[in-house]
């Protein structure tokens, strides 16, 4: 499951149904029958307590807590850009083609209890940005901050796609690098000979890569190319490879948006202590005593 799928529903999953439960309170009151099953009858009281009983503490906690993001969103200046920007990736991550293909997949496949987008938007995916900006609302991404970081991180932070052939004999990597260098296309290369079930359909192609993700060997001679640059057979535990590098990322220019990613996991505070210290500093006042133990203060 999508790891912040998995956080929105931590922070309201439940809240769709206790608001749905506080609609029908007056019925509730009433005693109304909602099921009879053979001579037993089950009234809609009977039921919004049992539902109290099982689940009120969580859901009455985390409604109390997407009230107090709620009250912070001007603070960190979440707009409904932001949030649509949000549902866009969703839909991109799930395949949906639009608002509604995304719904039913929200209800079906992870039992989420939301009606509409709308609904989707407000309850979880806002509070949750709210969240990711308090963490992160003391980490130094300055100009000078991210130059800092680079300057001490440059050989780390670098970036190089490739891609590559991998055989497992010499000979046969030898014959393959003679025919790269009399003009023969590398992709189809790769595609015909690799032995990488990877990458092989891709051309060879890797993507991305920093140091520390490759065997070693490999890892050497990649960075040490230049773009475009293809490597003489290196032998690996895995066989022998030849090497094209495609593009390289060693600037700060190109490294910009890693490097702000690599501040804010080093310097953001944790969901679980932000939320302790915007709920300390809430004002909550608990007017039915017989909630007075539910609040996680």
């Amino acid at each position: 499951m999508n790891k912040r799928l998995i956080t929105l529903l931590s922070i309201g999953g439940a809240v769709a149904a206790l608001t749905a439960c506080n609609n029908n309170e007056q019925d509730a009151q009433n005693g109304e029958t909602i099921v009879e099953v053979n001579d037993t009858v089950i009234t809609e009281e009977e039921f919004i307590n049992e539902l109290k009983e099982t689940y009120g503490e969580q859901m009455l906690n985390e409604m109390v807590q997407t009230t107090v993001l709620e009250d912070k969103a001007e603070e960190v200046g979440v707009t409904e850009e932001q949030v649509q920007e949000e549902l866009d990736q969703y839909k991109e991550n799930f395949n949906a083609e639009d608002d509604d293909e995304l719904l039913m997949l929200l209800q079906t496949q992870y039992q989420l209890p939301v009606t509409s987008i709308e609904q989707f938007k407000n309850e979880l995916i806002r509070p949750q940005l709210i969240l990711e900006e308090l963490t992160r609302e003391d980490v130094d991404l300055s100009d000078e901050a991210k130059q800092e970081y680079f300057e001490v991180n440059e050989e780390d932070l670098a970036e190089v796609r490739a891609r590559h052939i991998l055989v497992e004999s010499e000979e046969e990597a030898d014959e393959l690098y003679e025919e790269l260098q009399e003009g023969a296309d590398f992709e189809e290369l790769a595609s015909e000979h690799s032995i990488d079930p990877g990458s092989g359909a891709q051309g060879g192609d890797l993507g991305f890569f920093s140091r520390g993700e490759m065997v070693e060997e490999f890892e050497e001679t990649a960075f040490s190319l230049d773009e475009g640059e293809v490597s003489e057979p290196v032998e690996s535990d895995f066989g022998f490879h030849i090497i094209e590098v495609i593009e390289k990322r060693e600037s700060f220019e190109e490294l910009e948006e890693q490097i702000e990613e690599a501040l804010i996991q080093q310097e953001a505070r944790s969901p679980e202590e932000v939320m302790e210290e915007i709920m300390a500093e809430a004002e909550i006042n608990v007017q039915d005593p017989a909630y007075s133990d539910w609040i996680e203060q």
